[in-house]
């Protein structure tokens, strides 16, 4: 028996361990909880735009859960306005709902939300954010926040901070893994 199965939302095509799929012959669903949730947007992301970088987080507390999604360009800028558009769709489609701050309460969704061959969908997470940037401390961050500095859009007191220091990098490389200092610089060979 497969460990996966594979659903469609919207004309997109998903996969997830099989275990997300309660088949309860009287009550079929698929248990979107905040992990199912993050893998799904993260598909989406690289099948629709498969040169993006893409990452995806989930986080389960008590009273509820979350999805953080970053999504960038290969060298860590920002996507398009209209690119991040359809990935930002994505909260509105498999949230649980929606806090509604003018009475201070969480609104939890009521539409039955279905999969495109009509296998119901439950226990969505509570909140997901979907940023247009990097996720901190990533080498695609690093290569955003150098060209930033480089482009001179920081503060006389950064600019001064780093020059006292000897310079953004030797600043900066104590935030850094091995693994992403090493590939910065190798990115810094490449300019």
């Amino acid at each position: 028996m497969s460990k996966q199965f594979k659903f469609s939302i919207n004309g997109n095509d998903f996969i997830l361990p099989i275990k997300a799929l309660n088949q309860n012959p009287a009550n079929t669903y698929i248990g979107m909880n905040a992990k199912y949730t993050a893998s799904v947007i993260k598909q989406y992301v690289k099948n629709s735009h498969p040169t993006l970088k893409v990452s995806s987080k989930s986080d389960v507390y008590s009273g509820g859960s979350s999805v953080r999604v970053h999504v960038c360009n290969a060298d860590g800028s920002s996507v398009s306005n209209e690119i991040f558009k359809t990935i930002e769709q994505w909260k509105w489609i498999l949230s649980g709902g929606s806090y509604n701050g003018m009475e201070d309460i969480y609104e939890y969704r009521e539409d039955d939300m279905k999969t495109d061959s009509g296998t119901a969908m439950k226990y969505f997470p509570s909140y997901i954010f979907i940023e247009n940037k990097p996720s901190w401390g990533t080498i695609e961050y690093w290569m955003d926040e150098y060209r930033t500095y480089k482009t001179g859009d920081t503060s006389e007191h950064y600019q001064t901070t780093m020059d006292k220091v000897g310079g953004w990098l030797k600043y900066n490389e104590q935030y850094m893994s091995k693994t992403v200092l090493g590939k910065f610089n190798d990115y810094l060979l490449t300019l």
